[in-house]
């Protein structure tokens, strides 16, 4: 018996304690969805700390194939997995499948790795080594390296199975998203919150988004960015929602009312208290911002302290300890780089003045919100917010129904 599989492992996941089976579960229902449109979604079972993706009498290595790695390699809790066969329980059955494996492995050296979880197989994980290594120098000529293989046969001896593969794919770990609650990422066309928002959805949590522009009064290529950045980061948590929302003409007010160099940060307050609505709206728990501490003259702790005391909820900064050139580096590795690098108009830049405030004071913030009424105009921008919902890097727009 031979039949295709890939063999799926987590990491984080089995550190757990009597929790771990609502993230196992939550992963399955993960690893379901990625794989429903194209036909496998079934075939994926839980057994003995892993998942098995069964591929039916498919040729290992068919180019549908291709499809379903790359989706694995994006889902969070995942940490690696392998293609190969599930054999029978005895050593003649698992010499001829690693046979049928080897003869695609490189030229060069190899080694066998065998894992038996199952005590209850008759041979130990050393003899298995032995004899499996032995029929593969007899047949393919092949050198042993037990310390820097070019190669290494997987062999796991589980309760539910025998399992073996060789090349193995590396996923992103973590935990899988939906597993630690929601959250509103205030979303811009930068590098920054994109990827604050992929280090939240890798801790387990659903990323609904929020992006504030300042259209009609400047472009919308901020809306058409975010849009992108969004498709792509729907590929780690498969479907997101979107509100972009316009707050021009709460700019304007807080212009005519504010000290030049506190709009910034009143700005921020806006979006904040605007972001919660929006949570409140999917039950969500925490905001998530992209700031850094000290990138820019707006992002020091006194700021910070002011933003969030507009706040009733967290407000989580996954980026707080990063540079910029650590943040791009990410951006690039989960492929939001390319889109955050064109040109944009940030809605914080609307009539930038000249200076930015770097020691906000609550009091005086309070003394300037004293004196403006943003009550219909923030109904007006929750109104008029265009809701998308996006997934697989393809968008359609909803009615808005915000109340």
């Amino acid at each position: 018996m031979q039949k295709s599989i890939i063999v799926i492992h987590y990491g984080e996941i089995a550190l757990k304690g009597k929790n771990r089976l609502l993230f196992e579960k939550q992963l399955h229902r993960n690893i379901h969805e990625a794989l429903r449109d194209i036909g496998y979604s079934k075939d994926v079972q839980r057994v003995n700390g892993r998942f098995i993706l069964s591929l039916g009498d498919d040729e290992i290595g068919d180019s549908s194939h291709e499809i379903i790695l790359q989706r694995l390699r994006e889902i969070p809790g995942i940490t690696y997995f392998g293609v190969g066969f599930e054999v029978g329980r005895n050593i003649e059955e698992i010499v001829d499948g690693v046979i049928t494996l080897s003869k695609d492995l490189p030229s060069g050296s190899f080694k066998v790795d065998t894992r038996r979880s199952d005590k209850g197989f008759p041979l130990s994980s050393p003899e298995v080594n032995r004899l499996v290594g032995q029929a593969i120098v007899d047949r393919f000529n092949l050198p042993v390296n037990l310390n820097n293989p070019v190669s290494v046969v997987r062999i796991e001896i589980a309760f539910s199975g025998v399992y073996i593969f060789c090349a193995r794919y590396q996923g992103i770990g973590g935990l899988p998203v939906g597993a630690s609650g929601k959250v509103v990422s205030l979303i811009s066309a930068g590098f920054d919150s994109p990827v604050a928002s992929y280090l939240i959805m890798k801790r387990g949590a659903r990323v609904y988004f929020a992006h504030f522009h300042s259209s009609p009064y400047v472009s919308r290529n901020s809306i058409d960015q975010v849009h992108s950045l969004i498709g792509r980061l729907s590929d780690f948590q498969h479907e997101s929602i979107c509100y972009m929302v316009p707050i021009a003409e709460i700019q304007k007010k807080i212009i005519a009312a504010a000290p030049p160099q506190y709009r910034v940060l009143l700005y921020r307050r806006v979006m904040v208290r605007l972001a919660e609505r929006i949570a409140a709206r999917h039950k969500c728990e925490a905001l998530v911002t992209g700031e850094s501490l000290g990138q820019v003259a707006s992002q020091t702790l006194r700021n910070m302290r002011v933003v969030d005391e507009s706040a009733s909820m967290p407000v989580l900064r996954p980026l707080i300890g990063m540079d910029k050139e650590e943040i791009i580096s990410l951006a690039r590795t989960i492929g939001t780089e390319t889109i955050s690098a064109e040109p944009y108009d940030d809605c914080c830049s609307f009539l930038m003045p000249r200076q930015v405030e770097t020691w906000g004071s609550v009091r005086q913030v309070h003394e300037i919100e004293s004196k403006i009424d943003y009550t219909e105009e923030y109904e007006q921008a929750l109104h008029n917010a265009e809701i998308v919902v996006v997934a697989n890097r393809y968008a359609k727009e909803v009615t808005n129904d915000f109340t």
